[in-house]
């Protein structure tokens, strides 16, 4: 029975809705905007709870009614966690009754209350219709940003930012289509999208060699070799060899069966080393063509032998630093500084002579004046990092360069100075990035990374749970939610709630991160929405034990208050 006079006043309104049969028909949006007046009022009675009462109990026997559907679920979406069923019954109903313009409204009411998938999807089906198209489009890419399984309606964008002629922001939307349609492993759609962005943006190579791997895993590497002949293709076509060579490399290394790819690869070599002196010897010497050898014995053979050319630099650990003089038969000779015309067989070069590059930092301190070449150095910190790091396969640690230039060109006092200048320009320099499997090394980008793939790529490259958390919070500051890059990692933390064996330091850590992100930025909402932390905090063994692991001050705060808010006689 209704214990105050606004619930009583709702009670005799449900009774006559349910005596009288008042149908559909009778329902406007103003309506449902007099229905607001009443939860507000009792919000300010503290009537609440008792308003939810009421008409959650009239729904047990009168399901269809409209104003306790309607009353029901917006006090439902105020609670945590929120549950839009009572509105999205009520959204059929008058979905099945055509009243379009009612089911916007209760949509707009849910979204009054953050992003919510069932509202963005169902506002989006009321703009049917080309001339409510703009409002479509708009209202699905609302439902993107927080719907990450969604493909279909990503590539839908990217096809009308295409036809629209907004060729860049189409290019975004078929790089997430591409990801989403991989993670859901459906080859034919992902081949689809691989050759769009092929004709768009070949020259983006980092994210195909990225995709791929993706697509290796989760689809096969069969398709993922397939897929890279396409890329390959185009830089054949364009005779980029360097680059078409990287690709057909990683096609071997999936497909090393095939023999076509014996073809390309002699191909790609024969372009890329047009100017070489002994190049046909050097083919003929792997037996690249031969199908009785191993293709990857066969080219670690050709490039080892394929650095030894008249005017190239090679180092010994014995002599340093020489250049070649010639290369007769089986014969090479090297001048060296403290040896010069010195002579050896080409399988001893193979083995005991390391080949450099003219710009390796080895060579120049061989070949420049000391003079001008401690001047370029102090001068010019970004060309030195690209190239030592560039010395060095393309991976350099600070310990490495230090190595480089110490005490050899700068003084230890020089050093300090001018490493915390390189430093800077390592972390915000976009041409410089870190590798994949160590975040300490740093590696040149042939294309310049933004600032939202450095820090996923640091993120990625980080093994500690709170180093991870440090830079996921570094990300969330770009504001950039619809990357895929966000996804993932906003998926590394979600999957610590989603599934687990004992709540430790890293589900309470996951818990509190997502909520304290979810404050600012609702679309992370639903996250954290079906988790309490009373029921987490429940399995915890040892609270004080999650607080010393717990290596991050604002969490490890959080923590604390969180403690002291919702458990109850806590000391």
């Amino acid at each position: 029975m209704a214990e105050t006079q606004l619930a009583g006043k709702v009670q005799e309104m449900l009774n006559e809705e349910k005596w009288t049969r008042t149908t559909l028909q009778n329902y406007s949006v103003n309506s449902l905007k007099e229905l607001d007046a009443l939860i507000e009022q009792a919000e300010a009675e503290t009537a609440i709870d008792e308003l939810f009462s009421v008409c959650d109990e009239h729904l047990s026997h009168t399901k269809n009614s409209v104003i306790a559907l309607y009353l029901a679920g917006i006090i439902a979406l105020r609670k945590q966690p929120s549950d839009e069923s009572y509105l999205t019954q009520l959204m059929d109903l008058f979905a099945e009754g055509r009243r379009t313009n009612i089911v916007e409204f209760i949509c707009q009411r849910i979204l009054d209350y953050g992003e919510n998938k069932v509202a963005l999807s169902r506002l989006a089906e009321c703009y049917e219709g080309e001339e409510k198209a703009e409002q479509r489009y708009a209202t699905w890419e609302r439902l993107i940003k927080i719907d990450y399984d969604e493909a279909d309606i990503v590539k839908l964008i990217a096809e009308r930012k295409d036809k629209l002629g907004e060729r860049e922001e189409a290019i975004d939307f078929y790089k997430k289509a591409l990801l989403r349609y991989i993670n859901k492993g459906l080859p034919s759609n992902v081949r689809e999208i691989w050759l769009k962005l092929v004709e768009y943006a070949p020259e983006d190579i980092e994210y195909f060699f990225h995709v791929q791997k993706k697509i290796a895993s989760l689809i096969s590497p069969d398709k993922a070799a397939t897929l890279l002949m396409d890329l390959y293709g185009t830089y054949k076509a364009k005779k980029e060899w360097a680059t078409a060579l990287d690709i057909l490399k990683l096609v071997i290394d999936y497909d090393e069966r095939n023999p076509a790819m014996r073809k390309e690869l002699i191909e790609c070599y024969s372009g890329k080393y047009a100017g070489h002196s002994r190049l046909q010897d050097y083919l003929k010497l792997s037996n690249i063509s031969q199908t009785y050898r191993s293709l990857h014995e066969a080219m670690d053979d050709f490039e080892k032998h394929i650095v030894f050319d008249v005017g190239n630099f090679v180092f010994h650990r014995t002599w340093n630093i020489g250049r070649i003089a010639s290369v007769k038969g089986d014969e090479v000779t090297i001048d060296f500084a403290k040896s010069r015309g010195h002579k050896m067989s080409l399988k001893m070069a193979i083995d005991s002579l390391m080949p450099l590059a003219k710009e390796h930092i080895w060579v120049l301190k061989a070949i420049w004046p000391k003079d001008k070449l401690r001047e370029k150095i102090k001068t010019d910190q970004a060309w030195t990092l690209k190239t030592i790091i560039k010395s060095f396969d393309n991976r350099a640690e600070l310990k490495r360069i230090k190595a480089e230039l110490v005490p050899a060109v700068l003084t230890v006092s020089e050093w300090n100075s001018w490493s915390t200048k390189a430093k800077e320009i390592l972390k915000t320099d976009p041409s410089f990035g870190n590798a994949a499997d160590d975040i300490a090394t740093f590696i040149v980008r042939d294309r310049p990374l933004s600032f939202e793939e450095k820090v996923y790529i640091q993120f990625k490259a980080e093994k500690s749970y709170f180093d991870r958390v440090v830079y996921f919070r570094d990300y969330i500051e770009t504001n950039d939610f619809d990357s895929e890059y966000f996804s993932e990692m906003l998926t590394y933390f979600s999957g610590f709630l989603k599934s687990y064996q004992t709540v430790d330091e890293h589900v309470i850590a996951s818990y509190l991160l997502l909520k304290e992100l979810a404050t600012k930025y609702p679309r992370i909402q639903q996250q954290v929405a079906s988790t309490k932390f009373a029921d987490l905090f429940a399995e915890v063994e040892n609270p004080l034990t999650i607080y010393l692991n717990m290596k991050d001050s604002d969490l490890r705060h959080a923590y604390i208050l969180h403690i002291k808010n919702f458990i109850p006689n806590w000391p």
